[in-house]
């Protein structure tokens, strides 16, 4: 039966996709992408904050700057963007070389300073070890704390965060370190390949309730925290 269905190129691509239609119902990621991508989220929601001119923004897990690119154009803020793999920062140069508000970074942000390694799954390399790519090319991390005093950052206005299972270890050293509290808005992509990330999640989730408040939440696509006035 199952060479059959894979030999009948149409019904196959029928069944699958009524499977990725089922998958909405009963699978977390699925459903909260698509109601993702039924409310623009990357071009409506990503870009709805009260950002300005002067506004400070971190993008962590710059990658080619696709998030970094719509918010400079939108609000013309300063940015500083964060880029472990060479390959990718070195794009990210080139592209704002004449732009003096774009800060590009060739390291990570992590909860200490340290040497890694990361393997390069395009958008999704991770320092963890996934069946998609090998942990092969060291990277530099550097603690965001360190960074925060050795730049004199008083306060960020943006942070935006996806870098793929390492937002776990980041956001703890941010919320323990208080540094949390120079951050006024956060979007996060919490990631569930990591080990126990549903109870990872929700504990800072937790942690960030005493400072922020949850503003909207599509559980492993994204989520936005506003600081608590």
């Amino acid at each position: 039966m199952k060479n059959y269905i894979k030999q009948n190129t149409g019904l196959y691509n029928k069944i699958v996709g009524l499977r990725q239609i089922l998958r909405v119902f009963y699978n977390t990621k699925t459903r909260s992408r698509f109601f993702w991508l039924l409310r623009d989220g990357d071009d409506r929601l990503s870009l709805d904050y009260p950002l300005s001119e002067n506004s400070v923004v971190f993008d962590v897990g710059a990658y080619v700057g696709t998030f970094t690119d719509k918010i400079i154009n939108k609000f013309n803020c300063n940015v500083y963007a964060f880029e472990p793999l060479k390959e990718y920062s070195d794009q990210l140069i080139i592209k704002y070389k004449d732009n003096p508000k774009v800060k590009i970074f060739n390291f990570g942000l992590l909860d200490e300073d340290a040497i890694t390694y990361l393997s390069n799954i395009d958008g999704a390399s991770s320092i963890f070890n996934r069946p998609e790519g090998t942990l092969d090319i060291e990277v530099k991390m550097k603690s965001f704390e360190n960074f925060i005093k050795d730049n004199k950052i008083g306060k960020i206005d943006l942070l935006y965060m996806n870098i793929e299972g390492s937002e776990y270890q980041l956001l703890e050293q941010i919320i323990e370190s208080s540094l949390i509290e120079k951050i006024e808005h956060l979007q996060v992509q919490f990631h569930n390949f990591v080990a126990n990330s549903k109870e990872l999640r929700m504990r800072l989730r937790k942690k960030l309730e005493k400072t922020h408040r949850c503003v909207f939440n599509f559980p492993f696509i994204w989520e936005r925290w506003d600081k608590l006035q």
